[in-house]
C-alpha cells in the first residue's frame, strides 16, 4: 500500500508538471505570435516615421 502511494504522488507530481509546461508553451506561443506581428508592422512603422520627417524638412526648406 505504501509503494501505491508513493506511485500515486509521484504520478500527482509528474501531472503538476506537465500542466506547467504546458501553461509555459502557451505563454511561449502567444509571445511568438506578438513578435511576429511586430516583426510584420515595423518597416510599415519605420517608414511612416521617414515620409512624416521627409515631410517636414521639406516643409520646413520651402518656408525659407
Amino acid at each position: 500500500m505504501l509503494q501505491n502511494d508513493r506511485d500515486n504522488l509521484e504520478l500527482d507530481k509528474l501531472q503538476v508538471e506537465i500542466r506547467k509546461f504546458m501553461a509555459e508553451t502557451r505563454k511561449f506561443m502567444a509571445e511568438e505570435g506578438k513578435l511576429k506581428q511586430e516583426t510584420f508592422w515595423y518597416p510599415f512603422a519605420v517608414g511612416a516615421g521617414m515620409v512624416t520627417a521627409i515631410v517636414a524638412a521639406v516643409g520646413l526648406w520651402t518656408k525659407l
